[in-house]
């Protein structure tokens, strides 16, 4: 594996220093530097980090190393040690081991090896991505009943995605955050349904983005990022009582070397003429982020948040909505979200989901 030289240094740096804590047992490199997919002026470096320390969930943290932006995905040696939870399978089926004080990445390596494209493997995967399918579908419907169809559109959007992802990995291709548009029509075409990936752009409602429009939505995402920036470092004591999988996503998201990342990556996208990949990337990133500081928010208000209604409570008093909730609406493409056109959408979305649940054991058939 070739690595330029203005990564390679920083990163056998890194791997030395990181070597020396007692809590860290492995490290491998993977993402598209270990598949050999990256783009050398806008890929991050993908670092999986097994820890020994005592944390239950996954979490990541950005740095920044001469230039280098790198991403340490810390994971529970438990999640090694015994059997691997889903969401890792592809991180461990593409790694290249660095460190291993006891073998057990390596272990792990040659079982996931073995396993990943086995139909028991693929089946407990895919049933999550079904699980939180349903998840996204239900707060769609539900935020419809109640009024708030921008939120309905916006978990319609990712019901969609999460289920799409079952066609991607039956054709054995790799879910990249900012390739998935690339990925699901290459996917779709090799399983003969192309309907898929048009239906998915219509309701994610970029059939065709211009330029400008993206530009319009990177620089909003900026505004929100500098607002949940300064409202975060007000509130530093409150997110650290937060619940760990906030507390650390929102340390993620509201580090300079993230924005830094997403404004490189949008624009390497925008450079190949790829508007609808940018524009999605953006989308499913703001998602996650904004649920994050809505937690956080709502904490600060000393009131209950109900997720099902995300850009209601983002947009706070009716006379005066929040300048997040104003530059959300724009970046993630819910301007137009009239009754019936959302209704329209979820309806799709429905036909989306139960379609792809019925096909899936076709799939996973074409898959062996």
């Amino acid at each position: 594996m070739q690595l330029p030289e203005r990564i390679r240094h920083p990163l056998e740096k890194l791997v030395k220093n990181l070597q020396t804590r007692e809590t860290v047992s492995g490290i491998s490199l993977f993402g598209s530097w270990s598949r050999g997919d990256a783009d050398p002026s806008s890929s991050d470096v993908d670092l999986l980090i097994v820890d020994s320390q005592p944390f239950e969930y996954e979490y990541t943290e950005r740095i920044e190393q001469n230039g280098t932006l790198i991403d340490l995905d810390h994971v529970p040696i438990a999640w090694i040690t015994d059997m691997a939870p889903p969401e890792i399978d592809q991180k461990i089926h593409e790694s290249y081991i660095l460190y291993d004080r006891e073998w057990k990445l390596a272990n792990t390596k040659e079982h996931m090896m073995n396993s990943f494209y086995t139909p028991e493997r693929y089946k407990i995967r895919t049933e999550n991505y079904l699980l939180d399918a349903d998840i996204y579908l239900s707060r769609a419907t539900s935020a419809h009943a109640r009024g708030d169809q921008e939120s309905a559109q916006l978990f319609a959007t990712l019901s969609a995605q999460t289920i799409l992802k079952i066609a991607i990995e039956a054709v054995k291709l790799p879910l990249i955050c900012s390739r998935y548009l690339e990925t699901l029509k290459k996917a779709t075409e090799q399983l003969s349904e192309p309907s898929l990936f048009s239906d998915y752009l219509v309701i994610a409602g970029l059939e065709n983005p211009t330029p400008a429009q993206v530009e319009e939505k990177l620089s909003r995402f900026k505004r929100i990022w500098d607002e949940m920036f300064a409202f975060t470092k007000t509130k530093a004591a409150l997110l650290n009582s937060m619940h760990f999988k906030i507390k650390t996503k929102l340390n993620y998201y509201t580090t300079p070397a993230f924005l830094q990342g997403t404004i490189l990556r949008s624009q390497a996208l925008l450079n190949e003429t790829a508007h609808q990949e940018a524009a999605h990337h953006l989308l499913v990133t703001l998602a996650d982020m904004l649920e994050n500081y809505a937690w956080l928010k709502a904490a600060e208000q000393n009131t209950r948040l109900d997720y099902t209604t995300l850009l209601r409570f983002l947009k706070g008093q009716k006379q005066n909505p929040s300048t997040i909730y104003k530059n959300a609406v724009s970046a993630l493409g819910l301007e137009n979200t009239e009754d019936k056109t959302v209704e329209k959408t979820i309806i799709a979305g429905k036909q989306m989901v139960t379609e792809v649940r019925q096909k899936r054991k076709m799939f996973t058939d074409q898959m062996h």
